[in-house]
């Protein structure tokens, strides 16, 4: 794993709060860009063992990569559907997973519905097995329902929130070990920023520069004022991580 002592003169240390498979694919990638990731989860994700619904279904949908322990276990037959990914990771990691016609959106719950729209002819009566996490977004079936499809909802996950700050982002924070924070998810960021403040610890957290995949995902720093805030132009890592690029330590900047 990577650590923050690992940083290059020119690289950065940044906090990434993911859960940790995820956590571990993007410590993995900051280190082809020279950057050391200091991996601190606030959440855990947990498989809920539900059955999946009864089908038959047209197509898969998946809104997360947490998603794919639990889809892997399909049958065959329910794996040769066509899966709409939420993104272009999740659709990579769907088909290293065995999972051949992937159809990838743009990163968000929106352009998912918008993927589907397009798949499938409206009125179609296509069912959709739709995998999701316990805390997804309310309104996720409702986008893929005005998008024609008729989904069917299949909790597979549950991320529960850390009962405090890891141990590595208390020290890191403490000692001023980190140059920058990555936030992938509201929830996520909406933990950490409880957490920091139960660990004593926002004054060394709040005037970092702040990543954000989305508005959406950047929303509950912005309601605290974090004075340093940047969100990607897409909703997509390689989008996130360019922002890295502005960030310039002896100027302080972004």
């Amino acid at each position: 794993m990577v650590t923050a002592e690992a940083a290059g003169a020119s690289g950065l240390r940044v906090l990434v709060l993911r859960p940790k498979a995820a956590g571990l694919r993007t410590a993995a990638r900051l280190a082809t860009l020279g950057h050391a990731a200091v991996a601190a989860p606030v959440m855990a994700i947990a498989r809920t063992h539900a059955p999946p619904p009864e089908g038959p279904f047209d197509a898969l949908a998946v809104t997360s990569a947490a998603s794919l322990p639990a889809m892997s276990e399909l049958p065959e037959a329910m794996k040769a559907l066509p899966v709409l990914a939420v993104g272009e990771q999740t659709a990579l990691l769907a088909r290293a997973g065995g999972f051949g016609r992937v159809h990838a959106a743009d990163g968000e719950r929106h352009s998912l519905a918008r993927l589907a729209g397009r798949l499938f002819a409206t009125g179609s009566g296509t069912r959709v097995l739709l995998a999701l996490g316990r805390d997804h977004k309310a309104d996720t079936e409702a986008l893929l329902r005005a998008a024609g499809v008729d989904p069917v909802a299949w909790i597979v996950y549950a991320a529960q929130a850390k009962a405090e700050l890891p141990e590595a982002a208390r020290g890191a924070l403490a000692g001023g070990q980190i140059d920058a924070v990555l936030h992938y998810s509201r929830r996520s960021a909406a933990i950490a920023i409880d957490l920091v403040d139960r660990a004593g610890l926002w004054p060394a957290f709040a005037p970092l520069p702040h990543l954000a995949l989305s508005e959406d995902v950047a929303a509950p720093l912005r309601e605290r004022g974090v004075p340093r805030l940047l969100v990607a132009g897409q909703p997509h890592e390689e989008a996130l991580l360019a922002l890295l690029s502005g960030i310039d330590l002896k100027q302080g900047s972004p």
